[in-house]
């Protein structure tokens, strides 16, 4: 197990979560703020991807696509840094847990099974999904890689809400950016995502930070136009992410849809913007 890239002494402005289902998720639906988070020295940046998004297809997919998040950061970070990488596992509330850290910013991996468009999961992973977990449908879920199982609901949002603590101690400024889990405003979106903007919402403590709620797969019916300079940030991390998919498994996440890929890499959409409760109202 590798000790964290960033130092005790270092000192941060302020921490950024972003919390998504799979591993292309930051920069397809919260560009330009997950960029700008990334690139700013004073910000600690924490992405935790909670599923392996594997399509059924096993851990050497799950592994490429966690280097296609990788090969998206370093894009990000070498033009203005030498890149100090480092990374691991480690044990959360006695769970594994996949971490790497490039700089300022360090990726969790959960690698809990991909649900599938439809929810129903996939026969690999023995039709274990997210959301199925989070409406009882299951009592237990197990990773991909079969390195944990967590044994109910609770456990994982525990989980969670440890590494949100672990890595927010001492600093004030805290926000959390997550897929809106509201179908009436964020219609049509994959069931992995609603599950984790409601788990992400099922943590007492989030209450606490400023949080950023995006729209994921219906972004392009609502969209904004990005500037020049962040259209082209945009698309070289979706670039970047997808030759290194492509590298390690033979897998073009574009010839899914290239038109949908187009769109959302030269578009955002403004998140909804929920302000902290105060002291006095959140229980504390």
């Amino acid at each position: 197990m590798e000790k964290n890239t960033h130092k005790p002494f270092q000192q941060f402005d302020s921490i950024s979560f972003y919390i998504v289902a799979h591993a292309d998720d930051w920069h397809l639906f919260m560009h330009p703020n997950v960029y700008n988070d990334i690139i700013d020295p004073g910000c600690k940046v924490i992405i935790i991807v909670t599923t392996a998004g594997d399509s059924g297809f096993g851990e050497n997919f799950l592994l490429a696509r966690e280097e296609g998040l990788k090969s998206a950061i370093r894009f990000c970070l070498a033009p203005f840094n030498d890149i100090s990488e480092s990374g691991g596992q480690r044990k959360i509330n006695h769970y594994t847990v996949h971490y790497w850290s490039a700089n300022t910013t360090t990726a969790y991996f959960l690698r809990l099974p991909d649900g599938n468009l439809d929810g129903k999961g996939f026969e690999a992973t023995g039709f274990q999904s997210l959301s199925k977990f989070a409406s009882g449908q299951t009592e237990a879920i197990e990773t991909v890689d079969h390195a944990t199982r967590y044994e109910s609901w609770p456990a994982l949002l525990s989980t969670l809400e440890s590494i949100i603590s672990f890595e927010s101690h001492g600093i004030s400024n805290k926000r959390v950016h997550y897929l809106n889990p509201d179908t009436a405003i964020n219609p049509t979106d994959h069931p992995d995502h609603t599950a984790t903007g409601f788990a992400i919402q099922s943590i007492s403590t989030i209450s606490t930070f400023y949080q950023s709620l995006y729209m994921g797969y219906n972004a392009g019916a609502a969209r904004k136009n990005l500037s020049l300079k962040e259209a082209f940030w945009k698309a070289g991390m979706f670039a970047g992410y997808e030759k290194a998919v492509y590298d390690r498994s033979g897998y073009s996440t574009l010839r899914e849809n290239p038109d949908i890929y187009t769109t959302w890499c030269s578009c955002t959409v403004e998140p909804v913007i929920v302000a902290p409760l105060p002291a006095s109202l959140d229980g504390k």
